[in-house]
Formats: structure tokens, C-alpha cells, sequence
């Protein structure tokens, strides 16, 4: 019996990030991991959760994270507490970042890295400095419009300098986006015209599992049909006229929202107990959710159009959807349209009318012809085009081109 060699790692990329966990972001994660599987190495570089965070910390082979502990963070949480008044969090906020940017800057610097990459706008004025101190290329993944990523964003002001000023300075833009990617190269004026890269996950054959249903009747509540709603819980994804849909809904169609809140929303199951057709669930973990996902009949996002990064959404579970065979029920936006209704896997309505919510969820559950065109779409393309794998190849590409750039450095 033979042995493989081992993977000869000679090429390094590291990749920034201002979240609290390295799969935080699964179009980060994913990127890695297809990134150490192609034999380089990677370093993540992220916060650390709370102060006994690890320093480092091995995920898969070839790809590694560095959390940063930010002291002056915790420092501020145990005298301020969890909700400081706005001025103070002002405060605190700006001494975080600012330790955030210098303790990033001296990780990235420390791992030698040919390619250095920024997710999202806070951690790009690092990966920039340390790029530029050791003349490698850089690539800003523009996972968000992070300056309009909601109508109120804080330092919305500071956040629209940094795009104007750091944005042409870097090599590649990648977004998930096409609208976004034109707003990147016409308004923010990105050197190239950036590469858009959607946000698909990782295939997986589709799930068999009556899971939700079986809950349902657990409840004494047996249904026909399960629309399902799974991600973030708050008013800018319309959860407000979803469940207000739901008033509306043929006889054995119920809402199961699973997912999580903040401010009123971290209290789901209150807020929306009013609602009778409405089946609050609590959170799976992300590698738990496919035989809850598959077990539905329908899935519903909305976005509430109030921002661009809104307007020209680029979800993530739109694909999840898809890849366990539900028909969706998405915004009717340019994106959204071309994709759902285009690629036929499902309604685009107007997302703030309870009423155009509600006509389309009843009409997919009186024609089951019509759910399973699209869910046979859907499950089609998901294996042909729609996979992470599929999608990234061109990333993956620009990326040998770029460590080649990054070692002749």
C-alpha cells in the first residue's frame, strides 16, 4: 500500500477578515478551502470571540486562522457594558478599529504571504499596508456596498472615504454581484472591472428528510404545504410583511421562521406570536440546516429596498434553496429576476406588499406541477452551474496567476 506525497505548500495567501470566526463568512471559508485544496496555504486572520479566543488555530489542511484579541474591545465591554450610550460607542468603536488595523497589519506582515486578500471594507486599509510594505498583490473581496449596506450605516461617512480612497488601490475587486461590480469600477473607480463571483456554497446531493413536517404534527399542527423562511430575522429582510402574508395563506400553509434577531427581533417567538399560521423555530447549526431546508415545500427572502446593497442583494441562501429543490419566493430586483424567474425556479414579487407575498405562496401551493418544474430547475442547475466549485473556478485561477505575480515579488 501506497502513501501520496505530501502537498508541497509554496505558495501563501492571507485573508483578512473583521468577524468573530473564520466561517463566519462562508464565501471566505469557501474560498479557503478550495484554496488549500489547490496546494496553498492560508492564513485567516479574524477577531477572536471573547478573551479566551484562540491565538491560532489549524481548520483544515493548508488553511489556518490567526484571532486577534482586541483588548481595548473587552476592555470597554466590562466598564460600558453590552450597550453603551452612542457617543461613548462611538468612542469605543474608533480605539477597537484603530487596535484592530495595527495588530492585523503585524499578523498579515508575519505571514509572508504572496497574495493578500481583505473581506469586506474594515480589514482592506490593513491588507493594503502590509501588501504594500512587501510589494504583493492585494484583492479586496466585496462581500457587501459596505457604506450602503443599510439605509443608517454608523460612520457611513468615514466608511465612503476609505471605499473612495482604498478601493483603486487595490489589484482585483471581487464582488457577488453584477450591478455591484459596475458600481465598484464606474463609482469607486477599481483599477480593472471586477470580477463577479456569486455566492453559492459547496454542492451537496439533495437531502430527503421530513423533518419540518414531522415537527408540525409533533405541534398538533399538520400542514400541507411549509414555506420556510431560514437566516437572519429583521425588518430589512420584510419579516414584518411576511408574516403579515401569512394572514392571507390557504387553509394548511403555515411560516416556519428559523433563524436569529437582534434588538426586538432576538425575541422572534414573541414578537411574531400574534401571527397564527407563524412557526417560530430556534437556530441550527450551518451543517445542520440541510434536512430542515429540504423538508419544506417553499422558500421565501425579501430584502425591504432601502439601500443598494439591498436592491442589488446577493444572497447566499438563495442557492441553499435551490440546492435542496425549493421553489423560492424572492424580491422582483434586477438580480433576483434574471436568476428566479429567468433560470424558472420560482416568483419574484414586490417585497413590501403582504398581499403579493401571499397570492404568490398560495399560487405554488394549489399547482404542485408548477413547484416541481421548479424544483427539478432548481436541483438541475444547482449541480450543473450553481456550486461553489463551478463558480470559483475563475477565482481560483486569477489567484495562481497572482501568487506567481506575489513570489517574483
Amino acid at each position: 500500500m501506497t502513501t501520496a506525497p505530501p502537498v508541497v505548500r509554496d505558495r501563501k495567501v492571507c485573508m483578512l477578515a473583521y468577524w468573530d470566526s473564520p466561517t463566519a463568512l462562508p464565501p471566505m471559508f469557501n474560498h479557503g478551502v478550495s484554496l488549500s485544496a489547490d496546494g496553498f496555504d492560508v492564513v485567516m486572520i479574524c477577531l477572536a470571540a471573547n478573551a479566551a479566543g484562540a491565538a491560532a488555530d489549524p481548520l483544515v489542511p493548508g488553511l489556518s486562522s490567526t484571532r486577534l484579541q482586541i483588548r481595548s474591545r473587552q476592555f470597554f465591554q466590562r466598564l460600558l457594558g453590552p450597550a453603551p450610550p452612542r457617543p461613548l460607542a462611538a468612542v469605543q468603536w474608533a480605539v477597537s478599529y484603530f487596535e484592530f488595523v495595527i495588530k492585523s497589519i503585524a499578523a498579515a506582515l508575519r505571514t509572508g504571504a504572496d497574495v493578500y486578500e481583505a473581506n469586506d471594507l474594515p480589514p482592506l486599509l490593513p491588507a493594503i499596508v502590509a501588501a504594500r510594505l512587501r510589494r504583493k498583490p492585494v484583492v479586496y473581496r466585496a462581500h457587501e456596498l459596505w457604506s450602503e449596506a443599510t439605509p443608517n450605516v454608523r460612520f457611513a461617512g468615514f466608511w465612503r472615504w476609505m471605499e473612495r480612497s482604498l478601493v483603486p488601490k487595490c489589484d482585483y475587486v471581487i464582488t457577488p454581484e453584477e450591478n455591484r461590480s459596475r458600481i465598484y469600477h464606474d463609482e469607486l473607480k477599481a483599477r480593472r472591472p471586477p470580477m463577479t463571483i456569486r455566492n453559492c456554497p459547496p454542492y451537496r446531493p439533495p437531502t430527503q428528510s421530513s423533518r419540518l413536517h414531522d415537527e408540525m404534527r409533533r405541534r398538533g399542527r399538520p400542514s400541507s404545504t411549509i414555506v420556510l423562511y431560514q437566516g437572519l430575522i429583521d425588518s430589512m429582510r420584510c419579516i414584518e410583511e411576511i408574516a403579515e402574508a401569512s394572514r392571507s395563506f390557504d387553509a394548511g400553509v403555515v411560516l416556519v421562521v428559523m433563524g436569529t434577531g437582534f434588538g426586538r427581533w432576538a425575541g422572534a417567538t414573541a414578537a411574531l406570536a400574534e401571527f397564527e399560521r407563524v412557526v417560530v423555530l430556534p437556530p441550527v447549526p450551518y451543517e445542520e440546516l440541510a434536512p430542515f431546508t429540504a423538508s419544506a415545500d417553499i422558500g421565501v427572502l425579501l430584502y425591504r429596498n432601502d439601500c443598494r446593497n439591498n436592491y442589488y442583494c446577493a444572497p447566499n441562501k438563495l442557492f441553499e434553496y435551490m440546492m435542496m429543490g425549493l421553489p423560492v419566493i424572492a424580491p422582483n430586483y434586477p438580480g433576483m429576476l434574471t436568476l428566479v424567474e429567468g433560470e424558472g425556479v420560482g416568483l419574484c414579487v414586490a417585497p413590501d406588499s403582504p398581499r403579493a407575498i401571499a397570492e404568490a405562496v398560495n399560487h405554488l401551493a394549489r399547482d404542485p406541477e408548477a413547484r416541481a418544474r421548479m424544483r427539478a430547475n432548481g436541483l438541475r442547475l444547482s449541480k450543473a452551474r450553481y456550486h461553489w466549485a463551478t463558480e470559483s473556478a475563475p477565482l481560483l485561477q486569477l489567484y495562481r496567476s497572482l501568487a506567481r505575480v506575489g513570489a517574483a515579488a
